[in-house]
């Protein structure tokens, strides 16, 4: 009964709904129960893991980085961490060393976006010029590519701590990506004009949201030992869809719409609707699935998920929000089929997963939005 259940109730959130179902989820809500015997650890070897991004499906070519492939901004150790492709399987292999932050003058690594599998985009908290921060691109290989600070815009770094992909331009000269500032509360957009980060553009997208405080963030082989060096409130992950910029506004506990943000500056942030405050209570990520609906993590809560209709927010009843994690959830990603998130409250965090039954194995399958 519990994996029936556990089947009907995940099910919308994460794949497309059965031809001649109305999409609501409003039939199909029932108590999950707790995460125990869903996928837990199916990677390890973290210290206090932040954002996740998905590669998105590459051709049948022996690339270094495969679609499937999932990058981990590890935040303890200021590095971005790949673990090859676990679909298929309960996991426990530890994740691998991509790239240093340190290596670069960067600390405190707090986001990924993957706007392809031959592009990793990566934001960090501290470090480069005075200290704001900054976002770095990387090849396939961990290369660096390009990297931009406040030496590149005065004004466009204030500690990131969200990044993501905006997808292209109508006319597909234009890759657009958004930062969030949890230093002075606001979001940025980058207009460049290939994934490699060539001739940046940066439009302040708005301001408004919540300021935070910087962690302590540590280095390889010296990693955190207490989430108490762990940055502080502020805004965080971000997700976009449809001209929209959507913002973990953690430290006011909602989540808000940037409307117009492809093209507009100095919007104001708009709260979404009819979202469940008693669930959405210190949103650190957000992620976009294949119905359209936002799924929203928050770190301090047990429910830790709740999944709302786009563009207002309106909640969706889908079961979701009643799968019992427990708390110190901070990112996550949806591929099809699976919801995979990370653990950030202690050292040893992990990458977790829920698919809609238990007898069905994580996948990294796409199609992906933007992330």
């Amino acid at each position: 009964m519990r994996r029936a259940a556990l089947a009907i109730s995940l099910l919308l959130p994460f794949v497309l709904a059965c031809p001649g179902g109305n999409g609501s989820g409003a039939d199909e809500t029932s108590v999950l129960g707790s995460f125990d015997g869903l996928f837990d650890d199916v990677a390890t070897g973290f210290n206090f893991p932040f954002d996740i991004g998905i590669a998105p499906d590459d051709p049948a070519t022996p690339d270094t980085v495969e679609g499937g492939d999932i990058f981990v901004a590890n935040y303890g150790t200021s590095e971005i961490l790949r673990v090859a492709d676990p679909s298929d399987t309960a996991g426990g292999a530890p994740a691998q060393p991509f790239f240093d932050g340190t290596s670069e003058g960067f600390a405190g690594a707090t986001a990924i976006s993957m706007p392809a599998h031959t592009h990793v985009w990566a934001a960090f908290e501290q470090g480069g010029t005075d200290n704001r921060g900054g976002v770095v691109v990387l090849d396939p290989s961990g290369t660096l590519l390009a990297s931009f600070d406040a030496a590149s815009d005065p004004d466009a770094f204030a500690n990131p701590g969200g990044l993501c992909f905006g997808g292209f331009s109508s006319d597909a000269t234009l890759a657009r990506f958004f930062v969030i500032n949890l230093g002075d509360g606001t979001a940025w957009r980058m207009d460049v004009g290939a994934l490699d980060g060539s001739d940046p553009v940066f439009t302040r997208v708005g301001s408004g949201l919540a300021t935070g405080t910087l962690g302590n963030p540590g280095s390889p082989g010296s990693g955190l030992t207490s989430s108490k060096d762990l940055p502080e409130g502020g805004a965080r992950g971000c997700a976009y869809a449809a001209g929209s910029l959507y913002v973990a506004d953690a430290q006011n506990a909602r989540v808000v719409r940037f409307e117009g943000a492809d093209v507009g500056a100095d919007l104001a942030p708009l709260a979404l609707e009819d979202t469940p405050a008693g669930l959405v209570t210190y949103p650190t990520d957000l992620t976009i699935n294949d119905e359209g609906y936002l799924i929203v993590i928050s770190y301090d809560n047990a429910h830790a998920f709740v999944s709302l209709a786009l563009p207002g927010g309106g909640f969706i009843d889908d079961g979701l929000q009643d799968l019992n994690v427990n708390a110190g959830n901070y990112g996550t990603a949806v591929a099809f089929g699976t919801l995979w998130f990370t653990r950030a409250n202690n050292s040893n965090g992990t990458l977790r997963a829920v698919t809609p039954t238990q007898e069905t194995l994580p996948t990294t399958v796409g199609p992906f939005p933007p992330q």
